[in-house]
């Protein structure tokens, strides 16, 4: 990759409030009464922290602190998380999802790593401590990998503990557990379905061997990443799992609507799989999957939006989504960042 498109904030700050970023826009306007989600904040977070890593500007800084204290509020005594949030600011459900809680989580561990002096890291410091006791509730395989992903952080950023290990090798035990019941010669994957947000699997897996060494987690992330790659590759670019129909074992895969966030959980995760292994092919592909924002995909449309900033919704049979939310964008500037981060590091070298 020669160039990369300038990164722009216009429709972070767009979205954004002194609450937090709104859930959905309609076309590139937010849609206020759709409210905000502890998903898009902790998501929100990561971007921020990850972009004032790279660039420390104070404008960086001040969105972290609103998308930290959005996710303070919706901690609850228990250390679990409200998910939904009116626009009035109150919490629309008693439980979030596991996914919300998982999100949460790896924001907050990133947070530890990226800021451990700063009050940011020091508040979702506490906020994990809180939070740990909940961890056996998760029951969803994506709630698990993204709390594996904050806990992983969590464990680099405070040094050897062992209660925190324990933690990281229980979840991790229970996805390699997920994998070899369904496994099979023709399916290298945790679940009979393919569904969303699937990379973030093997992602978890591996960030694990990388604090734990242990070789089962680090076999299962590979093969079932390279199983994902297989079902998934066109010839040239991603044909991203349709969440019409998802891609159930033993039928055949639906092509649309394809959604950024699947784009965005590849990229991370060969990000990753190449930090763990140093294998050259996973920064091919990393970069592939970032293009299908750009228009590399099966519709040679692109999804990011230079005009307004923003990234549209899903590609479709008909072409894509205008429709320009948090979730997307979200996913399109996490790639966008990881990509920088890797430029970086080749001009270091």
């Amino acid at each position: 990759m020669t160039g990369l498109p300038e990164f722009k904030l216009n429709h972070l700050l767009r979205l954004t409030d002194d609450t937090g970023i709104i859930q959905h826009a309609t076309y590139a306007l937010p849609n206020r009464q759709t409210g905000y989600t502890t998903d898009d904040n902790a998501r929100a977070l990561l971007v921020s922290l990850q972009a004032y890593r790279y660039r420390p500007e104070p404008e960086f800084l001040k969105l972290a602190e609103t998308y930290m204290a959005f996710l303070h509020v919706a901690q609850k005594p228990s250390g679990w998380f409200h998910n939904f949030f009116d626009y009035q600011r109150r919490y629309l459900d008693d439980d979030g999802s596991d996914d919300s809680f998982g999100r949460s989580l790896w924001a907050c561990g990133y947070a530890t790593v990226a800021m451990p002096d700063h009050f940011l890291g020091q508040a979702s410091q506490a906020m994990i401590e809180k939070a740990l006791p909940a961890v056996p509730r998760l029951r969803s395989l994506r709630g698990m990998a993204y709390t594996l992903l904050g806990l992983s952080y969590y464990y680099q950023g405070l040094g050897e503990n062992a209660a925190t290990s324990r933690l990281i090798r229980s979840l991790a035990d229970d996805l390699v557990a997920a994998y070899q019941a369904t496994r099979d010669r023709d399916w290298e994957w945790f679940e009979d379905i393919l569904v969303y947000a699937n990379a973030i699997l093997p992602t978890s897996l591996l960030l694990a061997y990388e604090v734990t060494e242990a070789s089962a987690y680090l076999q299962a992330g590979k093969s079932t990443l390279e199983f994902l790659t297989r079902v998934q590759w066109a010839d040239g670019y991603f044909n991203l799992v349709g969440n019409n129909g998802w891609y159930p074992k033993g039928r055949k895969m639906a092509l649309f609507d394809q959604q950024p966030v699947d784009a965005g959980c590849l990229v991370q995760a060969y990000t990753v799989a190449h930090h763990v292994t140093g294998q050259r092919q996973y920064r091919h592909l990393a970069e592939t999957a970032f293009n299908w924002f750009l228009g590399q995909n099966i519709q040679g449309l692109p999804l990011y939006d230079e005009t307004t900033g923003g990234c549209c919704d899903g590609l479709q049979a008909n072409g894509v989504n205008p429709n320009q939310g948090a979730e997307s964008l979200l996913a399109y500037l996490l790639s966008r960042l990881a990509m920088e981060a890797w430029q970086q590091a080749r001009v270091a070298v």
